[in-house]
């Protein structure tokens, strides 16, 4: 690791200081940042993103420590190392107690302070992979999870999902719809190179052909899906819905890897890899002129097939059970067991729907079970078992918020401001909501 990929934020209201400690850490290769307080810190480390923040403990308004126990709360916080006067030493040293990483007492011997600060950076980057590594674990167990049974295909499919993700080309997804094409996409994705940057998902059949230009490849006012995917991953599902001369762009996208947004005669570099799917069979396709055969032969160098439910039909009981648990989980409910009835009627239905339709039929038996027992056939044909007519609209609303703050929860990872921001609430109506509706986030997570 060289310190050129390594980056500092140096706070202190004295502005020689900065400027020293600046000149110091740029000549030994670093990237350089100095603030001279510690106002929004967390706004300027989202967007700095430094490995080391080295902090002054007093200064005007918000002080070092102040500092870091914001940054402690959010969801980034670098290591920080303490500069003090004699004076304060006391309250570095509590705040090592409390995780900061070093302090120094003025003077300094600089050597020894590059020394602790490569040492700090080597620390946030072990740090930052072991988060990332945490986070694929989590997302692959939804793979696992999503990808249950022991189908020759399946197991295939998880097979070669491990084997494309390193591996920086084209896929093709293939398979009805609801069998996980997505899933698998954002598998690929996870367990590849690119994990660390975004991954983009474009509905070819909702895009406006009339601004497909725009919306693909940006213009002077708005950023495209290219450049959103930049350094990631762009799924584009159902493919075959774009049009032909549209197609003719993606293939000149990725032949040259570059692009031009509308209204500019500039080129831009892409650097996206790209994942497509599709419910149909491509050489039909082809043969409609849905799809252009040299859009093919660039797409589909990998390809993966995803089985129907159908074809994995042993696996539709344990699948049913999982999911009610998901969902029973979700609406704090505990999911009934299947009586002889029921497990017929889900294995002799025929799935067109795929895996998706039994996980929707699986929250709608959950939510119906609520009042009364209800059977998986009037689940399946839409009988409300239970429903009462007398039923008061507050006990609803409090369940229809119960229900939805729990699975934000969960889809969120309890990152409680991503939960407020989704719901469009501020964090303290939702710490508010979750006391009055008795919602314990340990409990979901």
């Amino acid at each position: 690791m060289t310190s050129h990929n390594l980056k500092v934020l140096i706070i202190d209201d004295d502005r020689e200081v900065r400027r020293s400690l600046g000149y110091l850490f740029t000549c030994s290769g670093w990237q350089v940042v100095e603030l001279a307080n510690a106002k929004d810190i967390q706004k300027n480390l989202k967007q700095h993103q430094p490995n080391v923040v080295i902090s002054d403990v007093r200064m005007p308004g918000d002080n070092g420590l102040d500092a870091f126990a914001v940054a402690r709360e959010g969801l980034y916080c670098p290591e920080f190392i303490f500069i003090s006067a004699h004076a304060d030493v006391d309250m570095a040293v509590g705040a090592m107690t409390l995780g900061a990483y070093s302090f120094f007492e003025k003077p300094y011997d600089p050597k020894r302070l590059l020394l602790t600060a490569r040492h700090a950076a080597e620390q946030d980057v072990l740090k930052k992979q072991n988060q990332l590594l945490l986070h694929q674990i989590n997302h692959l167990s939804g793979l696992d999870q999503m990808l249950i049974g022991n189908n020759a295909e399946l197991v295939q499919v998880r097979q070669l999902i491990h084997q494309f993700a390193p591996v920086n080309a084209p896929v093709m997804i293939l398979g009805e719809t609801g069998t996980g094409k997505e899933l698998a996409a954002k598998a690929i994705h996870s367990l590849s190179n690119r994990a660390d940057k975004a991954f983009v998902t474009v509905n070819c059949a909702m895009l406006d052909t009339q601004h497909f230009a725009s919306m693909m490849f940006g213009s002077s006012t708005q950023a495209g899906y290219i450049e959103k995917a930049e350094g990631g991953t762009l799924f584009l599902d159902e493919l075959s819905a774009v049009a032909n001369e549209q197609q003719a762009q993606l293939l000149h996208l990725i032949d040259h890897g570059e692009y031009q947004q509308v209204g500019s005669i500039d080129l831009r570099q892409a650097d996206v890899r790209i994942v497509s799917a599709t419910n149909g069979q491509l050489t039909r396709l082809v043969e409609q002129g849905k799809l252009r055969q040299d859009l093919i032969y660039r797409l589909d160098g990998l390809s993966l097939h995803m089985p129907a439910l159908r074809d994995h039909g042993d696996d539709i009981h344990l699948l049913f059970n999982h999911y009610s648990m998901q969902f029973g989980r979700v609406h704090d409910i505990t999911p009934a067991q299947l009586t002889a009835a029921d497990i017929t009627t889900l294995m002799t239905h025929k799935w067109p729907g795929n895996v998706r339709e039994l996980m929707h039929l699986a929250e709608r038996h959950i939510l119906r079970s609520r009042v009364q027992p209800c059977s998986v056939a009037d689940a399946m044909t839409g009988q409300d078992a239970g429903t009462t007519a007398n039923q008061c609209l507050r006990p609803a609303v409090a369940a229809f918020e119960r229900a939805l703050i729990s699975k934000v929860l969960i889809e969120h990872e309890g990152r409680m401001d991503e939960v407020a921001d989704c719901l469009g609430i501020g964090r303290r109506t939702l710490n508010e909501k979750m006391v009055k509706l008795g919602l314990d986030r340990s409990s979901l997570l």
